[in-house]
């Protein structure tokens, strides 16, 4: 067992801890009870949960200072993470030209959390794109000029990106395409009557069908935010349905009249019949844009992208203004791209990692940015003994909170119980 200097437990105890918790998903509790139950036979102590916070944020904060490699062939990801409160997170990862190169294109897949690193966390009450500019340009001096931003088209974002591209010309801004498709299905089917009657039907339907017989066939249920990154459900669902045949029906409903269950299918889904050929449409667009989607986030972009794409989506659409703005956009992204180059296309990466940390934070009592913002840089960490143990030696539990108090100032839930725990329950609120 290898121990850390001034620290009770052994490096790899705390490796353990640190490992279930990000790469398991388990809570704080949840990693105390698991390594109480494994060192059971043996009578040994085990951290409590309080132990493993502090762990996961001193590490945290490890990777967060630890100098970065100066490069000139930097790849910037760069997106922004709301909780409540005023304060937002700009959130910069890092992955260099050469490794994506050499790794990530021949391979023919996406990035993965331990390709990149966090350049950058910076925790704003402003967002405004000079802000978002200086923090750029403050990035820069430490770890060189980037050949390409990878960003949505955020305002803010945007305008700072823009801003900083003033001062660096050379720098490739890119739109990512996930973004991008999910924009042009919002312009075809926002703004679509057909399709908004088509949801709220979904829906009215959905909801008449979860105490019945027929709840197995019910519409999916829709997200309330970025739904049209996820259009493909109603509609592969609305496809299918068609398509089954009545004796599947009949037979996993187990009903003993056909003809009433019949006329039930009718009655709940006959308004289907109303939209199929819309159906047949959305299908398309849908099916088009991941196409684009999966072809460069598994080979990158390049000048020789838009040709591939249209080659392998050659067959006749239904409407070809659609189409025409897939090749639009990326025409526009390829004309900044250099000759024999291949770059990033897609920012999924960070959106991934910002996942995992919602699933953090939603444990929190107050979902405000917080010390567990500092598992976004142990989700891109190499958890290595020798890593854990230089952390661990490195920064101490009161540098966490010297950082957090800088940072964050007082938290809300400390707020909120200094006002709900007053002992004067006489005085009246003014």
């Amino acid at each position: 067992m290898v121990a850390a200097f001034g620290h009770q437990y052994s490096v790899q105890t705390v490796q353990k801890a640190i490992q279930q918790s990000i790469d398991s998903g388990s809570s704080l509790r949840g990693v105390e009870n698991n390594l109480k139950w494994e060192a059971s036979a043996e009578e040994v102590k085990t951290p409590c949960f309080s132990s493993v916070r502090s762990w996961l944020g001193r590490i945290g904060l490890y990777e967060l200072q630890r100098a970065k490699e100066y490069r000139s062939d930097w790849v910037f990801i760069i997106d922004l993470t709301v909780e409540l409160g005023k304060q937002k997170c700009l959130v910069v990862l890092g992955v260099s030209q050469q490794y994506l190169e050499s790794e990530v294109f021949p391979s023919k897949r996406g990035l993965k959390h331990h390709d990149v690193q966090v350049l950058a966390l910076e925790i704003m009450d402003s967002t405004r794109g000079e802000l978002i500019e200086q923090k750029l340009c403050e990035l820069t001096t430490k770890v060189g000029c980037p050949v390409q931003i990878i960003a949505d088209h955020g305002s803010d974002i945007e305008k700072g990106i823009k801003l900083y591209i003033q001062k660096y010309p050379d720098v490739v801004y890119t739109y990512d395409v996930t973004h991008a498709m999910a924009l042009l299905l919002k312009h075809e089917l926002a703004n679509s009557e057909k399709y908004q009657s088509f949801i709220q039907k979904c829906n009215q339907c959905r909801h008449q069908l979860q105490q019945t017989e027929l709840a197995f066939i019910s519409p999916p249920s829709q997200r309330s935010q970025c739904r049209y990154f996820n259009v493909e459900k109603l509609i592969n669902w609305a496809e299918k349905l068609l398509k089954c045949p009545i004796e599947t029906l009949l037979k996993l409903a187990e009903t003993s009249d056909p003809d009433i269950f019949n006329q039930k299918l009718i009655m709940k889904f006959g308004w289907l019949k109303d939209y199929q050929e819309d159906i047949r449409i959305w299908s398309q667009m849908v099916m088009m844009t991941r196409a684009l989607e999966i072809q460069l986030k598994q080979n990158g972009i390049n000048q020789e992208s838009l040709a591939e794409f249209q080659l392998k989506n050659n067959s006749t659409f239904l409407d070809i203004t659609f189409p025409q703005n897939i090749w639009l956009y990326i025409k526009t992204e390829i004309e900044q791209i250099p000759k024999d180059k291949t770059f990033l296309a897609a920012s999924d990466i960070i959106e991934s990692i910002f996942g995992k940390y919602k699933h953090f934070s939603s444990r929190c009592p107050l979902k405000q940015i917080g010390q567990m913002i500092l598992s976004i840089c142990l989700c891109t960490m190499n958890l290595t003994t020798s890593v854990v143990k230089q952390a661990l030696e490195n920064v101490r539990y009161i540098d966490l909170k010297d950082w957090s108090s800088q940072v964050f100032g007082q938290s809300m839930l400390s707020k909120r119980k200094i006002v709900f725990s007053t002992l004067d329950n006489d005085a009246e609120f003014v």
